[in-house]
Parts: C-alpha cells; sequence; structure tokens
C-alpha cells in the first residue's frame, strides 16, 4: 500500500512538473511548447514531411496537431500542400517566416534550458532519463494490456 501511495504521489508530481514547465516555457517563449515541438521538428526537417509522419515525431494526437497547423498556417508559420501522388497525404513545411522564428526563438530556448537545468548535476539529468524511459516502457505496457482486454471482451 505505501508502495502504490509512492507511486501516485510521484506520478502527481510528474505532472505538476510538466505543467509547470510548460508554463514557464510559454511565458519565456511566448508560444506554447505544443507549437514549438512542431517548429522545431520542422526545422530540423530538411523538406516537407507528411503530416503523420510529424505526429508521430512530435507524438500528438493527429487531429490535435491539425488544429495546431491550420493556425500556425494562418500566422504564417507553416505551409501544407496536398501531395500530388495522394491526395489523402498532406505535406508540411516550415515557412520563410517560421524559419526565421525559429532562428530568434533558438537563443531564447537554450538561455531558457539553461536555467531550468542549470542546478541539476549531469549524474541527475542521465538518471532522469533512464526512469523517464522506464516510465514511458510501462505506460505503453500498460495500454497494449488495456488493447488486449478490450479484443478479448
Amino acid at each position: 500500500m505505501e508502495l502504490e501511495r509512492q507511486s501516485v504521489a510521484v506520478l502527481q508530481q510528474f505532472g505538476r512538473t510538466y505543467r509547470a514547465y510548460a508554463a514557464a516555457f510559454e511565458q519565456r517563449m511566448g508560444l506554447p511548447l505544443a507549437r514549438w515541438r512542431i517548429l522545431h521538428a520542422l526545422h530540423l526537417q530538411d523538406d516537407a514531411i507528411a503530416q503523420k509522419a510529424l505526429a508521430d515525431r512530435v507524438g500528438m494526437d493527429p487531429g490535435a496537431l491539425t488544429r495546431q497547423l491550420k493556425a500556425m498556417q494562418e500566422l504564417g508559420w507553416v505551409e501544407r500542400s496536398t501531395s500530388e501522388r495522394d491526395n489523402r497525404v498532406t505535406h508540411v513545411t516550415l515557412s520563410r517566416e517560421g524559419q526565421r522564428m525559429v532562428s530568434q526563438m533558438m537563443p531564447v530556448r537554450s538561455a531558457f534550458l539553461e536555467d531550468v537545468l542549470g542546478e541539476v548535476t549531469p549524474a541527475t539529468v542521465q538518471e532522469l532519463s533512464h526512469g523517464l524511459a522506464q516510465l514511458e516502457a510501462g505506460i505503453a505496457h500498460a495500454q497494449a494490456r488495456a488493447a488486449e482486454a478490450a479484443d478479448a471482451a
């Protein structure tokens, strides 16, 4: 029972930490973390990427990604086009304005990360990374078990 209480407390702390991080990121960068993740992924991409592949890359629900991309397209940050070979596929690229904005924001992001991690030792970062990887594996395992149970029902 004590282990379960501690586990729940750690998961709740993880949620609070993520929400605090996302809020601080948005305050510092002037845009939501989800939009930055999309912009950064496109920045690292040499050419157009299929919207589904982008959703996988940033770990975002395809519907939520579509909503973000539409808003970002209206801001002039991204360009979307339908594939000539398959009209079911939408390709996404970073516009010139998006490239300019990301280039200007990279130093701000770096400074933010320095502030966030400045007091965290490299060993702690490594331990956190390992622990979070284990947590992600556990979540994937729980999802697979739930899918198996749903299929069996």
